[in-house]
């Protein structure tokens, strides 16, 4: 039976000095848990995602994509919520790595559409909401910024991603030393990944509405 938790932020060993476990280790402590679904949100990259399908239907997990995008001082969580927003976030992550100057806020606002954000990143955060609220959360981070972030959240009527420090969580963020990832040109657009489940989940199960 589902815990009715899902963790919409997780870090593997595919994210460089961010990631310590394998996607193995990942996915058999979410089922240990007793969640059926996991997000795999590494650092600008996709690079464990079709080995992280493997193993999550292994291990009966319907598994969600994302990554979790990171530019200078500007951070966050995009997930997959269609076909189209796949195919945005791969853009994104082109971009990223190789326009020298590659604009955050702007990029995640132009490619936004399919793709449900959570941040704490309030300065990106205020310029996205003036587009729209749409698929837009704050993210409750551990930290001296959280009652900051809560406080945003209640005035602009967003929903918070809670925080559950004894486990994984939607705002957990794993660090660690792992191998070194080179990055390689894998983000052309491409249709999203046989077996992937889009993030088209209530994120009431993760998120606590004020």
């Amino acid at each position: 039976m589902s815990s009715g938790f899902v963790h919409l932020h997780t870090h593997s060993s595919y994210s460089p000095m961010w990631g310590i476990p394998t996607l193995e280790a990942l996915c058999q402590a979410a089922r240990t848990q007793g969640q059926d679904r996991l997000a795999l949100t590494d650092t600008n990259g996709l690079y464990g995602a079709i080995r992280f399908l493997e193993v999550a239907k292994h291990e009966g997990l319907k598994p969600i994509l994302g990554a979790e995008l990171v530019h200078k001082a500007h951070r966050a969580v995009l997930l997959a919520k269609t076909p189209a927003g796949y195919a945005n976030l791969c853009r994104l992550l082109s971009a990223r790595h190789e326009e020298s100057t590659f604009d955050f806020i702007a990029a995640v606002a132009g490619y936004r559409a399919g793709l449900i954000i959570l941040s704490d990143d309030l300065s990106a955060l205020k310029a996205w909401r003036k587009d729209s609220p749409k698929d837009l959360y704050v993210e409750l981070s551990p930290g001296s910024d959280i009652q900051e972030a809560l406080t945003f959240s209640r005035r602009n009527g967003l929903s918070a991603g809670r925080y559950h420090p004894r486990r994984l969580s939607s705002s957990h963020r794993l660090r660690g030393p792992s191998p070194a990832t080179r990055h390689r040109r894998q983000h052309d657009i491409v249709p999203a990944p046989a077996g992937a489940l889009l993030c088209t989940i209530p994120l009431a199960h993760a998120a606590d509405s004020h």
